[in-house]
């Protein structure tokens, strides 16, 4: 389990919970005397993450084309999945690209078809103080439905303890060499699953499935099966989904979900380096006998970076351009989202030891990033 024991620990206010709550919470962590990150802004389809609200427009437009259907509950976009924890304060359907779409809400005393147009507040079609499951099929005219599912102020039984032994188990078998990953003996020996319960398994199958593909070197068949496990696995809060979304995270340059890597991990390392400012402080916590800093399993490739990150924070330059050096010669690194990891740790690893003329040119190689490029810009330019 390497240092993920330490999960709870961190989030006490999470206990008992298993699926991300769209409410702020009281007991958040108390904020650190580092300047805040510049804030990110996250495409609604996808995880792709941008600086400026203009390049996500232009993102959806090129990746995603021109008609979309946004559902905003309390203040925020749901992709597909929600949980209201103190009730749906506000829900809102946002058309774009269509003129109009009907839309049917079911749910527990609750079947009603609406037509809406444009940017529509809905929330007065939900009966005041709803509990349950809430479910939403929208069509639009000349479109494919797309399906929500909120969840307000409960949630339904979810075996999590279970369901991870399992999961933990066939993850283990089917990245073995030689092995194959198949879904039917997953649904099969997971038994009868609800809803939350089926898109959790089916999560970590994408994951598993993901990695047999990447091992196998056909790493194109991959990419869809890694996406598609961020984004079944996103909304669940246990330690296993956490683990799983960093190392996703990582792969993928998606750092946001780095955050919820326990303090105490070696993970939290890499938040800090991707997600604070630089120069950002970071203290290595005790030694684990694990090898493997995530409790799910792990690609080599990042393994390494996330202890090579770690040591970036020691101060033993020696120790951490040695490791650099490695990952550099990885295979793994001719990987596009690889190869702007190694840049940016090469970067900071010049700048800090006022390598000036090395810094800039590294930089230079990182101008136009999406995420590094205001870093890259203040130092070019300072």
């Amino acid at each position: 389990m390497a240092d993920w024991k330490d999960f709870y620990e961190d989030n006490r206010e999470l206990l008992g919970q298993y699926l991300d709550s769209l409410d702020e919470r009281k007991g958040a962590r108390p904020h650190e005397r580092t300047p805040p990150a510049p804030p990110l802004k996250f495409c609604p389809l996808c995880h792709a993450a941008f600086f400026e609200a203009v390049e996500v427009d232009r993102h959806i437009l090129e990746a995603h084309g021109p008609q979309h259907i946004y559902l905003r509950v309390n203040g925020h976009i749901v992709r597909d999945v929600g949980w209201a924890e103190h009730g749906i304060g506000e829900l809102r359907l946002v058309l774009l690209g269509y003129s109009q779409a009907a839309v049917k809400m079911t749910g527990a005393q609750l079947n009603r078809t609406l037509s809406v147009a444009g940017d529509e507040d809905v929330t007065q079609w939900i009966p005041p103080h709803y509990e349950g499951e809430l479910r939403l099929c929208v069509e639009p005219d000349g479109g494919r439905a797309r399906e929500f599912t909120l969840y307000s102020r409960s949630l339904p039984e979810f075996r999590q303890e279970s369901l991870d032994r399992l999961i933990m188990s066939l993850s283990n078998e089917d990245t073995a060499p030689g092995s194959t990953p198949y879904i039917g003996r997953w649904r099969e020996l997971a038994g009868k699953t609800g809803v939350l319960e089926s898109r959790y398994l089916n999560g970590f199958f994408e994951y598993t499935l993901a990695f047999h593909l990447a091992n196998s070197g056909r790493l194109d068949q991959a990419k869809q099966h890694f996406e598609d496990a961020l984004g079944l696995l996103m909304p669940f809060r246990t330690p296993l989904a956490c683990s799983a979304q960093c190392v996703l995270g990582l792969r993928m340059n998606c750092f946001a979900v780095l955050q919820r890597a326990p303090r105490k991990s070696l993970v939290s390392a890499s938040d800090h380096f991707f997600n604070k400012p630089f120069p950002s402080e970071w203290v290595r916590p005790a030694a684990s006998a694990d090898p493997n800093p995530f409790m799910t399993y792990a690609d080599e490739f990042t393994i390494r970076l996330v202890n090579v990150i770690a040591d970036f924070y020691d101060g033993e330059p020696s120790r951490f351009a040695a490791g650099l050096e490695a990952l550099e010669f990885h295979p793994s690194a001719k990987e596009k989202s690889n190869e702007d990891k190694l840049l940016i740790l090469r970067a900071r690893f010049h700048r800090q030891a006022g390598q000036a003329s090395q810094a800039r040119e590294t930089y230079e190689m990182l101008r136009y990033h999406p995420l590094f490029r205001t870093e890259a810009e203040e130092y070019l330019n300072g």
